[in-house]
């Protein structure tokens, strides 16, 4: 007997219809997708993620006008293309509760096993409808499939880099170490002069030579005379001799707490995936959204916004609103953070952040292992996925 695995198509959440084909799929299968023609477009872009031929591949779609909708017209529609010689695996999370219901009625006069994908706690359930409650016959399967951040924004249709991510300038020990030298408030103004001139004016240059900022014959030049004494006192040696490259210039001024931030996580909450300064896309927008640090967790998609100051209440809400535009992006699927080496003391912020469905992290609990193992526990939490050391 042949094999089809049914999914009701749920243009706004494709995951679970993902992850069940990924699971219960075997070479041969064919897949049937059940939708409204408005969900329809879906069809061939989830087919395609999947790897699955056009030929594996049907689709019922039910009008979406008029009458069309009533009960009885979609238990029609779907009777006629199913058949008594195929053995049906049959997806229940997806759609409207309308159409799931339908859907179940229909199948069950074939030969169906019927199954429900729950995202949430990755878990699929086999369930048998019956009249008996009390038999306790349902199977719970742990979802073992773990997709990646490429393979995840694709699912969502969103063109991204995150297969080609950024490279770390450099290693774990270092961002630990400018980390002790700003939590420990061991840079003087001088310093500060130095990193806030090298943003401003020269952050987004291809490089610079050192002892030309330092001593610049060019006027229309700003000219940074402690940068020598700087790199020096942190212990940053460029990978050329007197110059800062691109990279450099953007880790000094601010890529390094993203560094900081992409070890701890990596260490502490072992995902499956992991990027910084990940570009995201869709059609809809004209530019591209930039991640500092993004990363997979038991299929869950967590998103870092990594400031290492925020020096007024205005630029803090023009972050908040960026990561709530971000959201918007990834239709809401993410769990968004903001860390930030700025001292929240009244807790404003972190309310601001709350209302918006955003953690906001300062520097009392970047500074305290005690707090960063629960802000971590809890992201393990949301995976519902223990940590692995």
């Amino acid at each position: 007997m042949s094999k089809t695995i049914v999914n009701i198509i749920d243009k706004s959440n494709p995951l679970p219809a993902y992850l069940f084909t990924k699971e219960v799929y075997s070479e041969g299968d064919k897949l049937l997708f059940i939708s409204t023609t408005e969900e329809a477009e879906c069809i061939g872009h989830l087919a395609t993620q999947l790897g699955i031929a056009k030929e594996q591949v049907e689709s019922i779609l039910i009008e979406h006008h008029s009458d069309q909708l009533l009960y009885e017209r979609i238990c029609r529609v779907i009777k006629e293309r199913l058949n008594t010689d195929t053995e049906y695996y049959l997806n229940l999370a997806g759609g409207s509760r309308y159409m799931t219901l339908s859907v179940q009625h229909v199948f069950e006069e074939f030969h169906t096993y019927f199954f429900y994908t729950q995202t949430r706690e990755n878990l699929i359930v086999k369930t048998i409808f019956d009249n008996s409650i009390y038999d306790d016959d349902d199977e719970v399967y742990p979802i073992s499939y773990r997709i990646g951040l490429n393979e995840y924004f694709k699912l969502y249709g969103l063109t991204n880099d995150a297969d080609q991510p950024r490279k770390a300038i450099r290693d774990a020990g270092f961002a630990k170490h400018l980390f002790y030298l700003f939590t420990k408030k061991m840079l003087g103004n001088l310093d500060y002069n130095v990193m806030t001139t090298l943003r401003l004016k020269y952050r987004n240059s291809e490089f610079i030579k050192i002892e030309e900022v330092e001593h610049p014959k060019d006027k229309k030049m700003t000219p940074i005379p402690n940068l020598s004494k700087f790199l020096d006192f942190i212990g940053f040696i460029p990978e050329k001799e007197g110059y800062l490259q691109k990279g450099e210039l953007e880790y000094l001024t601010g890529g390094w707490f993203e560094e900081y931030v992409y070890y701890f996580i990596k260490a502490t909450l072992n995902p499956q995936d992991i990027a910084m300064g990940v570009h995201i896309s869709n059609n809809g927008l004209k530019h591209d959204n930039e991640l500092d640090v993004c990363f997979m967790k038991a299929n869950k998609l967590y998103v870092i916004e990594c400031k290492t100051g925020v020096y007024s209440e205005s630029l803090f809400n023009d972050i908040v609103y960026k990561v709530c535009a971000l959201k918007e992006v990834l239709l809401g699927t993410s769990n968004s953070y903001i860390f930030s080496l700025k001292n929240d003391y009244k807790g404003e912020w972190k309310k601001t952040a709350n209302y918006m469905d955003i953690i906001f992290c300062d520097y009392s609990d970047l500074t305290s292992p005690v707090r960063m193992n629960d802000i971590i526990n809890d992201m393990a939490k949301v995976a519902h996925e223990e940590i692995q050391h």
